[in-house]
Order: C-alpha cells, then structure tokens, then sequence
C-alpha cells in the first residue's frame, strides 16, 4: 500500500506504537491539550480498534503494534532528511493551504491534512507523480520552456511587489515605470499582469534540510505565480537577486534535488 489515512487519534496511536513518545504527546498537546491520561487511554483504545479496522496493526506481546509495511510512512514523518512545503493562496487570495514533501532514504512522501486538519494523509510518490501533484496543487501545467526572462536585485523585487499590491489590475502607471522607466523588456508584460492581477501575493515552496537533533535548517524559498499562460518561478540567487523564469520539470527537479544553503 503506498498511501495511508488517519485520523488524528489513529496518528497519535501510531507514533506511540514506534516509541515515538514525544511525537505523539506533542500531538496530543496540540488537538487535545485538556485531555486526561485516563481519556486518553480511552482514545488510544478506540484507536487501536480503526486500525484493527483497517488491517494496520497486529498483536505482538500483547501489545498492538504497526504493521512492518506501514512503520515507514510514521519514522519519516517524525525524522526526514529533507521538506519541502509547498503552500499556496487560496482563490480569494485570503486564506492559504499546504501541502509537504518528505525525503528519506532516496524515497518521497506527500503529506498533508485533509477534514480542518482532522484525517492526514501520507502517500508514498514517484518522482513523476511529484511533479503531478505539484502541477495539480498550483493548478499549472508545467511547461517545457526553459531559461531566465530577467533579474531583479532584491530592492527592485521589493519594490515591484509594494507597486503591483495597490491595484487589483495592472494600471498603466506601473506598466509605464517598469517598462519604460526600469527597463523591462515588453515579453516581461505578461509577468506584471500576472503579479498585478494576484496584488502580489505569491505561492512558495519552502526547502528545509534537518541536522542530527531533528533541526530544520533552510536551504531555499522560492515563490512560484501562476498566470495566465505561464506559471512564473522567482528564485533567490546567492548574492540575493532574483531570477524570474517560466515553471518547467528542470526547474522544479533543481528545487527538489538542491542542497545549497539559503545565505543569511
């Protein structure tokens, strides 16, 4: 089985299941912070009897315990080498929603909350299944084109986006200063319109890399704005300016497979 459901009480039962008390307190802290010992006992048990359900567990010295084929997707929610957190904005652009990716072992596993958090979802992907879900997460097609469409130093960016969130359209003002004024080439229209049209708010994937106590360290941020007809990739270079490109499977296998350290 490559892609298992559960509940939040089921979760907790899981981690607790591996010896991975502290995981599954942390939970418990979070979703049920009154909750008593003897009701959580209680919890634990009802749990044990869904999973049952489900053909999850089996009894080993009168305790019950994971199946073998299942441990994995627990021990890499709890210590992965590597995330990537791909968030987006919703279609109002109020709320935001995310989903993770988790790397262990040569192996990715997609991780996210389903129900108000309430049911967490855990598949294990192929590499062309990842770049389908992110296609289907940002609603793009990933393109085929390649290559850089132009820079921005990390003022210029800040102050693009501080100019596009006034309106909730591209305004001629704007278009004239960025074009005639700064420069931009008239093939960089298409970007300022989608901007424009988004006030500025993008969508990001979060790289985060962990050392030997389980700290996240950040390897890179990236903003991704799907358009009209291009979805646009801003990535940080090392010496802080911006690339903006066109989406495509080189760039995103780049933000999936790098190792550099975001520089501080």
């Amino acid at each position: 089985m490559n892609t298992i459901k559960l509940s939040i009480d089921e979760l907790i039962f899981s981690f607790y299941s591996e010896g991975l008390f502290e995981q599954g307190i942390a939970i418990k802290e979070t979703y049920f912070p009154e909750l008593q010992d003897s009701e959580l006992k209680l919890m634990l048990e009802f749990a044990s009897r869904s999973l049952l359900a489900k053909d999850m567990i089996k009894e080993v010295q009168n305790q019950y315990k994971l199946k073998d084929e299942f441990t994995n997707f627990i021990h890499t929610l709890n210590y992965a080498e590597r995330t990537v957190k791909a968030s987006r904005h919703q279609a109002d652009l109020n709320g935001e929603e995310s989903i993770s990716f988790h790397f262990k072992n040569g192996d990715v596993y997609l991780h996210k909350v389903l129900f108000d958090n309430q049911v967490h979802f855990i598949s294990k992907l192929t590499i062309e299944e990842t770049f389908s879900v992110i296609s289907s997460f940002y609603g793009i097609q990933i393109s085929e084109n390649s290559g850089e469409y132009f820079r921005l130093r990390s003022e210029e960016f800040e102050e693009l986006l501080g100019d596009v969130s006034q309106y909730n359209s591209l305004s001629e003002s704007i278009a004239h200063k960025w074009i005639n004024e700064k420069g931009f080439s008239n093939r960089s229209l298409d970007f300022l319109n989608d901007l424009s049209n988004r006030k500025g708010k993008m969508d990001s994937l979060l790289s985060l890399e962990y050392d030997s106590d389980n700290k996240p360290n950040l390897i890179d941020l990236s903003f991704i704005i799907p358009g009209k007809t291009e979805c646009w990739l801003v990535i940080r270079e090392q010496n802080l300016d911006l690339s903006i490109q066109v989406v495509n499977k080189l760039s995103i296998n780049k933000l999936f497979l790098n190792n550099k350290f975001v520089s501080a």
